[in-house]
């Protein structure tokens, strides 16, 4: 009977200790809430005006709709707001660079109120500064991680049935190094464990530089290489050769035709 009873005392212990943690647990989660939007209360109204719908109430997620915000970081958020990936008219619209489409004040609110929903700040805005890097290592090093999926040129080539490793053409130095650090999409994360800092000046630094060589032999086909530009080059040249033959063989065979008529 002593047994009996000391084990319900046990039991009803233990379940008020379970109820007070439960309690606990909600009231901080509701406090940490309450100070988010008392300190960012602009970031609250945008996020849930533009993100809440597809991304949740509080950046948890929302399952075949949109991804959990939670500890992604600031450099993620920044680059897809900047970019202008982010956000979207519609869950099923497709992120491409486009302007941005919220204020630079709106953007730093929007990514103050989702950092702060989570313990966990996530990668930070990366510093960049191409002009501190190293050509030569930037190729290589672009060669090697970068070149089969963004083409050797940073032209952009497909990955996959619906994958698309997009031109580097339009990126700013801080969209390409938070592209870097973050990986967007399919691309692989490049942490300081992988590129450190001069790795990742180097390689925004070759990106740049891409864009400022000129192209010798007249107009370029993605800077795919003189191998590919100059089989376009031969492909369409024959292709018109062709035409040209059709047409004087039509010519020839209407003129011989009107004169045996005559």
């Amino acid at each position: 009977m002593a047994n009996a009873v000391a084990s319900r005392r046990f039991l009803r212990g233990g379940a008020i200790a379970v109820g007070i943690l439960a309690v606990a647990v909600v009231l901080e989660a509701s406090a940490r809430t309450g100070q988010q939007e008392q300190a960012n209360p602009r970031g609250q109204d945008l996020y849930a005006a533009q993100c809440a719908i597809c991304h949740g109430e509080m950046g948890r997620g929302i399952e075949g709709t949109g991804p959990a915000l939670v500890g992604v970081g600031a450099a993620s958020l920044d680059f897809m707001l900047r970019t202008g990936r982010m956000p979207l008219p519609h869950p099923d619209a497709r992120m491409t660079h486009q302007e941005q489409k919220v204020t630079d004040e709106q953007r730093e609110d929007l990514i103050a109120y989702i950092v702060g929903l989570s313990d966990d700040p996530g990668p930070a805005i990366p510093e960049v500064d191409p002009a501190a890097g190293d050509l030569s290592q930037g190729r290589e090093l672009f060669t090697h991680n970068c070149a089969a999926c963004h083409g050797p040129t940073a032209a952009g080539i497909a990955v996959g049935r619906s994958d698309i490793a997009p031109a580097l053409d339009e990126g700013t130095a801080l969209e390409i190094a938070e592209a870097i650090r973050t990986g967007p999409g399919v691309m692989p994360v490049f942490s300081e464990d992988v590129y450190d800092q001069r790795d990742l000046d180097s390689v925004v630094a070759w990106v740049l530089d891409l864009r400022e060589r000129a192209t010798p032999g007249g107009a370029h086909v993605g800077r795919s290489g003189p191998v590919f530009e100059g089989a376009v080059a031969w492909i369409v040249g024959l292709g018109l050769l062709l035409i040209v033959i059709y047409l004087l063989g039509e010519r020839t065979e209407e003129g011989g035709a009107d004169e045996h008529d005559g």
